[in-house]
C-alpha cells in the first residue's frame, strides 16, 4: 500500500490526530478509494479530500469508515468533534451520495418550508367529529306489551356476596396489622431507603456519544460526597478521547465546583483535560490532567 502524503502544516494537532486515525481505518479495510466510495455514501474525490487534510470529513462520514474498519464509532465522533473546534480549513459540505462511486456528492435539495397558512386551512376543511348518538331507551318486546306485571323470583345471590364482602374486609384488616408491625419492627427503615434511592440517582442506558448533544446535572450529596446523578464512580480512569457516564459525572462536578469547560457533553477533550489540571494543582495532587482515585475523592469532597 502507497505511504500517505504529509498532512498540510497548518492543522491543529486535534485536526490532525483525526486524519491520521481516519487514514490507519482506511488501511485497516484495505480498500481503495474506489472501494471505499463503493462501500460508503462519499464519493472517491471526497474521501482523498477528507484523509489528505485538506478537508474536514462529515461525522457521517466518519461514523461509516469507523464501522467498515470495526472500530469504536463513539470515540471516532468525539475526536471529530474534537477536530471540528479547531479546524482551520474549509467545512463539510458533502452530502451523502449512496451508490456514488467517483463522481462528487450530488447536492441536496432544502426540504420546503411549510406554508404559515396551510395549517389554518386544513383545520377548515377538516371533517368535524360526528355526533355522538343520544342514548334511546331499549326497545321492549312486543310480547310484553300489555301483560300485567310478574313479581320476580326471590333473588339467592346475596350471600355469595356477603362473603366476598367479608372476605375483603379480613384482608384490609391483614394488611393493616402488617403496617403497623413493618413499622414496629423496623424502624427508620423509611429515612435510609430515601437516602438509598437518591443515591441510586445515576444514569442506566448505556452511553452513546452525540455530537452537539449537552446533559443537565442533578447535583446531590450523600454520606458527605458530591454526585451528579449520571456515575457513582470512585476511581474510574478518565483522560482525553474517554466518552462515558463517568465523563459526564467528572464534567458536572468540575462545573458545579467552579472550573470551566464550557459544555457538558461527554467528551474528555482539552478543556476538561485543563479543569482537571486546575483541580489537581489547587489540591496538591499530581497535575496529569488524569482522573484517577484521588481526584475523584477531591472532586466529590
Amino acid at each position: 500500500m502507497a505511504p500517505w502524503k504529509a498532512l498540510p502544516e497548518h492543522l491543529d494537532p486535534q485536526a490532525g490526530r483525526l486524519v491520521d486515525r481516519l487514514r490507519r481505518l482506511k488501511d485497516a479495510t484495505g480498500l481503495s478509494f474506489t472501494a471505499l466510495a463503493t462501500r460508503t455514501s462519499y464519493s472517491r474525490s471526497s474521501w482523498e479530500r477528507y484523509l489528505n487534510g485538506r478537508k474536514l470529513p462529515p461525522a457521517d462520514a466518519v461514523t461509516e469508515l469507523a464501522v467498515l474498519a470495526g472500530a469504536d464509532p463513539d470515540r471516532m465522533l468525539a475526536l471529530h468533534t474534537l477536530a471540528a473546534q479547531t479546524w482551520t480549513g474549509p467545512q463539510p459540505k458533502d452530502a451523502a451520495t449512496p451508490g456514488t462511486s467517483g463522481a462528487g456528492p450530488e447536492p441536496t435539495e432544502p426540504e420546503p418550508e411549510p406554508d404559515p397558512g396551510a395549517a389554518p386551512e386544513a383545520a377548515a376543511t377538516a371533517p368535524a367529529p360526528a355526533p355522538a348518538e343520544p342514548d334511546t331507551p331499549a326497545a321492549v318486546p312486543p310480547a310484553l306489551i300489555g301483560e300485567p306485571d310478574v313479581p320476580a323470583e326471590p333473588v339467592r345471590a346475596r350471600p355469595a356476596r356477603r362473603t366476598l364482602l367479608a372476605a375483603g374486609g379480613a384482608l384490609v384488616v391483614v394488611a393493616a396489622v402488617l403496617a403497623v408491625v413493618v413499622t414496629l419492627v423496623l424502624p427508620g427503615r423509611g429515612s435510609a431507603g430515601a437516602g438509598e434511592e437518591e443515591h441510586r440517582r445515576t444514569a442506566t442506558e448505556e452511553f452513546a456519544f452525540k455530537p452537539d448533544r449537552t446533559y443537565d446535572c442533578d447535583i446531590h450529596r450523600f454520606e458527605g460526597r458530591l454526585y451528579a446523578g449520571h456515575s457513582d464512580t470512585q476511581d474510574a480512569l478518565l483522560q482525553q478521547i474517554s466518552t462515558t457516564w463517568e465523563v459526564v459525572e467528572a464534567q458536572c462536578l468540575l462545573e458545579h465546583r467552579g472550573y470551566r469547560i464550557g459544555g457538558i457533553d461527554g467528551a474528555y477533550g482539552p478543556a476538561t483535560e485543563r479543569a482537571v489540571k486546575r483541580l489537581q494543582d489547587k489540591e496538591g495532587l499530581v497535575v496529569d490532567g488524569i482522573m484517577g482515585p484521588h481526584t475523584w475523592e477531591a472532586l466529590r469532597r
